[in-house]
């Protein structure tokens, strides 16, 4: 690459300031630039819930610092940060409150902490751990496709900041559709994986090589790659974590610097698209009668809401469905519901603003047949998913639709200046973005 990936930052650190549409834009790349001067990178212990994942970091920590139990736990995002040992607590209103350690489990257990009613954002915790001594970040996130959809939402959002991750699966449940579908999402974003396959003490020596070679292909296949790198351990008895804690500490001290180019650049991406998609939408906004564009915004909040509506009524209809037997039948299907609203969404901005707004559609492998873990609540689990992900799809484009009437302007040589500018700076965008791999 002729450019640095901190010069392409840089530039679209600039890009993105000259337009006040672009302020969230601006605001993630501000971020990605930090991250490169400090050469900080943060890895993350990710996965379905009950893989063991604060067992795991405990163990590799050596110190039992977070809370750990027999049904879903984790219930916020807990960085833990090298340093003298501390605790504080995030809350979705910018207020940071210093704990004790011992009262970390209030605020990051889902027992005391029931749907995050407390509003935390997020926890960080400091520990002199020698793992951490580098500056790594070392991060426990919820666990994703248990009952609790809050906390599957707060995995989700986090995999955008993660530059590395640990994705934990387990010996005593083969890889399913949850887990295939969080990894498909942070491959996207994440630009280094190492697989811990948990829990080894469960299964006899002589049957652990077949399930390995089994996660082996699966993987290699949904990675696009002909090799991986596969650590069995025993987060419990502390069984195989050697090889994977030395692992991240060589790469860290070896290959840092690109692991966080490519998880930039991954980043980069994300937000330059979602840049010139907001741009496109407000251009063709502008040009529009004020007339027009009232009706036009009318009648995208119908839409919006009919959606939402919808969603409500076929969650509602699962209500009635006990058999975990569906469960794929119903996954499948809910992915094609969300596949049609994102279709009409589409179709939607095309025909009342004139503008191409693209989703990425999922895409369903109906051929392959692969073992799922049935428990309880996954027929929940699908549903909230479901509705969040709806929520989120409106939300969304509800959220840009109110910025661009935020900045409407009548005067007709403002806004033709206005598109000029917005023409030039999508144009320069669209050239950064080539930039990129």
């Amino acid at each position: 690459m002729s450019n640095s990936i901190i010069d392409i930052v840089k530039q679209a650190e600039t890009l993105l300031g000259t337009s006040e549409i672009c302020k969230e834009e601006q605001s993630r790349v501000k971020e990605l630039h930090h991250r490169l001067e400090s050469q900080d990178i943060t890895v993350s212990v990710i996965g379905q819930f009950k893989r063991g994942k604060s067992t795991l970091v405990n163990a590799i920590l050596e110190e039992k610092i977070l809370p750990v139990g027999i049904v879903p736990v984790t219930s916020v995002v807990t960085r833990i940060q090298y340093g003298e040992k501390s605790a504080a607590v995030h809350f979705d209103n910018g207020i940071i409150k210093p704990i004790k350690i011992e009262e970390l489990s209030e605020y990051i257990n889902e027992q005391e902490n029931p749907g995050n009613k407390l509003c935390v954002s997020s926890v960080t915790l400091h520990t002199t751990s020698p793992f951490l001594k580098e500056g790594l970040t070392f991060v426990d996130t919820p666990g994703v496709g248990s009952a609790h959809k809050h906390n599957s939402d707060a995995a989700y959002a986090f995999v955008k900041e993660s530059d590395a991750v640990i994705f934990m699966l387990s010996v005593d449940s083969p890889i399913n559709e949850i887990e295939i579908d969080f990894l498909r999402n942070a491959k996207e974003y994440a630009a280094k994986f190492y697989f811990a396959v948990n829990k080894i003490d469960n299964v006899e020596e002589d049957e652990l090589p077949a399930y390995m070679e089994y996660c082996r292909k699966l993987l290699c296949s949904l990675m696009e790659v002909d090799s991986i790198m596969l650590f069995p351990v025993s987060a419990k008895y502390g069984n195989g974590l050697e090889a994977l804690k030395s692992k991240i500490q060589e790469d860290c001290k070896t290959s840092v610097k690109e692991i966080l180019e490519e998880s930039v650049e991954r980043k980069l991406k994300d937000i330059l698209s979602s840049a010139r998609v907001r741009l496109d939408l407000y251009w063709n906004a502008l040009k529009m009668p004020a007339g027009r564009l009232d009706s036009s915004f009318n009648q995208m909040k119908t839409c919006l809401a009919e959606l939402e509506s919808k969603s409500q009524e076929i969650a509602s209809e699962l209500n009635m469905e006990t058999s975990n037997d569906k469960y794929v039948e119903i996954s499948n299907r809910l992915e094609i519901e969300l596949n049609q609203m994102r279709k009409v969404l589409s179709s939607s901005v095309s025909q009342l603003f004139g503008i191409e707004y693209h989703y990425e559609l999922t895409e369903l492998n109906i051929t392959e047949n692969y073992k799922f873990d049935h428990s309880e609540d996954n027929i929940e689990s699908l549903k909230n998913r479901f509705l969040s992900q709806t929520k989120q799809l409106c939300d969304e484009l509800d959220s840009t639709l109110n910025l661009i009437l935020m900045y409407r302007e009548k005067n007709t040589i403002t806004v033709a200046r206005r598109i000029e500018d917005l023409n030039i700076l999508n144009r320069q965008l669209r050239k950064l973005k080539s930039l990129l791999h």
